[in-house]
């Protein structure tokens, strides 16, 4: 199951303007898409820690909630990079009217190629074959041409005597540039002789650091097989044996999330929990689901909504009713499990249809969408509250194998 976003694009992006507002250097949102798609590129991304000071200076953290979107619009972006999707934000435009105006100062396609160039500015060359040097030589070039009118003259003009339909063409091969030196720097041959030139050295670490921290991350996560639990096992293991050591848990108990170092084995967690409760093994999911919300109590990952629905498969009512206590929140997760609780152990009784008739006012697709009477699309990234993608979210969430846990409960559903 992928990562959801609690936020759409639009409030992720409005956050980290607010972010930005904050810091020292104040960059632009496009400046900001630019420099995360540029990391993007990068074969060795640097660490948060470092990449957030170089982009945005020193900055004051008002809400944390800021800093969070600040991570996810840069997850977002990461995945644009692996799965090919360089397109340029609509604002980033070529005007065949005045190509000069489009090239000015603060203008959107400026600051997004500048972003980019600041962030290719880590990719050590010294560290990377003629090949990539070749591809990433060209993808600055045409980034540079695009940084300032003057600058594309010197880096486009071909005296053809129609500059504009050239800038146009260059604009448009932005994207095949993006895409060619990002998989120069991912799928080179000699992939393991240039890690090992950060200090990689380990063949089987090689191959966990090229998986956990670029594209081939989610492709691990995409598996939804029994057999994948094995390769999750030994990938939280490495993580184990590497990085999350038991002092490391001490020192860091509470804020995992926060330290994004962590994120991959997090994620990879998640899904193994995720995995064991759709293969039969609830007990184990619950158990993972627990430690993971004492490592991160905020729940970005939204694990106490799977940890909910393991308690119902489990049939584990006490630790249900203490979970729903803890969280105190009222939300379509929280008011299902509710339901489906007091009808498995009470049956259909004024309380239970009581809760039912709360769940449906929650979110008025609910019983359509889980009883299959409506097909709904896919759901990616986002929900909001009370819409159809939030039941799918919920359903992909262990609530489909809730419901069919408790005989008869989704028949009880559809009644009024």
């Amino acid at each position: 199951m992928q990562k959801q976003f609690s936020m759409s694009i639009q409030l992720i992006k409005k956050a980290v303007k607010a972010f930005s507002a904050n810091s020292e250097l104040q960059p632009d949102i496009l400046y900001i898409e630019g420099y995360l798609m540029g990391l993007g590129v990068a074969l060795q991304p640097p660490l948060p820690s470092e990449w957030l000071e170089h982009l945005f200076g020193h900055y004051t953290l008002e809400h944390a909630e800021q800093l969070e979107a600040v991570m996810d619009f840069h997850t977002l972006c990461f995945r644009r990079i692996a799965r090919d999707e360089n397109t340029l934000p609509k604002q980033c435009v070529v005007s065949k009217t005045d190509p000069e105006d489009s090239l000015g100062n603060s203008k959107p396609l400026p600051l997004y190629c500048m972003g980019m160039l600041r962030a290719l500015t880590w990719i050590n060359t010294e560290h990377i074959n003629a090949e990539q040097r070749q591809q990433l030589q060209w993808l600055k070039e045409i980034l540079r041409g695009f940084t300032s009118y003057e600058q594309a003259r010197r880096e486009f003009d071909d005296d053809s005597g129609d500059f504009t339909k050239v800038l146009l063409k260059q604009r448009r091969m932005i994207p095949t540039y993006v895409a060619n030196t990002a998989y120069a720097m991912r799928f080179a041959d000699d992939m393991v002789e240039v890690l090992g030139e950060y200090g990689i050295t380990d063949e089987e670490m090689l191959e966990q650091a090229h998986e956990v921290f670029n594209d081939m991350l989610e492709e691990v996560l995409d598996r939804d097989d029994e057999d994948a639990i094995a390769e999750f096992d030994s990938l939280v293991k490495r993580f184990e044996e590497n990085m999350i050591t038991p002092d490391y848990r001490t020192e860091n108990m509470g804020v995992f999330w926060k330290m994004h170092e962590t994120r991959p084995y997090m994620m990879l967690r998640a899904k193994r929990a995720h995995l064991n409760l759709c293969y039969g093994n609830p007990d184990k999911a619950a158990e993972e689901l627990q430690d993971l919300l004492k490592l991160n109590p905020n729940d970005n990952q939204g694990n106490r909504y799977l940890l909910l629905n393991c308690f119902i498969v489990m049939q584990d009512w006490a630790q249900l009713r203490d979970c729903l206590g803890q969280f105190s929140e009222y939300s379509t997760f929280t008011q299902a499990a509710h339901a489906l609780m007091l009808y498995a152990t009470e049956g259909d009784t004024s309380q239970s249809r009581e809760a039912k008739k709360a769940l449906k006012d929650r979110n008025s697709h609910f019983q359509m969408i889980a009883t299959g009477q409506k097909k709904t699309k896919p759901c990616f990234d986002t929900y909001a509250p009370g819409s159809e993608e939030e039941v799918d979210y919920y359903l992909e969430a262990g609530g489909k194998k809730a419901w069919l846990s408790v005989e008869g409960s989704l028949f009880w559903l559809r009644q009024k």
